[in-house]
């Protein structure tokens, strides 16, 4: 198992959102269904759109559909269900990376949501001539970070690379960042979901962390970030 010394806080400064909240978490899913705010602003931008843990492109699909409302044009990452920072995972993103900017002759935005978010950082460290802004939604980007989801990460952290290093997710990126977070957030500690830096953005919505993909103030707040 990769260690995952300094991902998760042990000293209690990071409130880790209680078990009960996960099950408010999955009543989410089926009740809350709001309707989408009407397309704001309008926006040209080719946007890579990346999953939360444990979900696939079909998970973001309201959030890409009212981003093609605004005139932007999104893409799925590709991958299948988001495992987390496997190895193929990563050089599988880096690939779709490289095949949209191929397409489009211009740099791209990157979206990503919860997990999918520090995948998000990961691939604009690595490849910051190609990405124009990453936009977080409820994503851990500040590390130790606390949640009711750490016993299953760690046993699924066996498959994650050894050169791997969570602390440079938190480092500074150099394109303009959003980070988008909620107070309600059942899953992940939401102090932990943006980082101070010299082109960033913090927002504060209200509601779950599994509904943030239809959430309107966060497609709202995507939506203006891009724009």
């Amino acid at each position: 198992m990769r260690d995952l010394t300094g991902v998760f806080d042990r000293t209690g400064a990071m409130a880790r959102p209680p078990y009960r909240g996960l099950w408010g978490e999955i009543w989410s899913l089926p009740s809350y269904r709001p309707a989408p705010p009407p397309p704001l602003p309008a926006g040209d931008r080719t946007v890579l759109v990346i999953p939360a843990f444990l979900t696939p492109d079909l998970f973001t699909q309201p959030l890409r559909a009212f981003l093609g409302r605004c005139g932007h044009a999104p893409q799925t990452w590709g991958q299948g269900v988001n495992w987390g920072p496997t190895a193929s995972a990563r050089a599988g993103l880096r690939r779709r990376l490289d095949e949209i900017c191929a397409e489009t002759g211009t740099t791209i935005d990157v979206v990503g949501i919860s997990l999918g978010g520090l995948l998000a950082r990961d691939l604009a460290q690595h490849r910051p001539d190609q990405v124009r802004r990453v936009v977080t939604i409820g994503s851990p980007v500040r590390l130790p970070t606390a949640t009711p989801l750490e016993p299953l990460i760690r046993l699924i952290a066996r498959h994650y690379p050894e050169d791997l290093e969570p602390g440079q997710l938190s480092r500074p990126l150099p394109m303009p960042t959003t980070a988008i977070y909620s107070r309600d957030d059942g899953v992940v500690a939401w102090q932990s979901c943006w980082v101070p830096e010299p082109q960033g953005r913090v927002v504060a919505v209200e509601g779950a962390h599994v509904t943030m993909c239809r959430n309107p103030d966060v497609l709202r707040a995507v939506a203006e970030a891009l724009a």
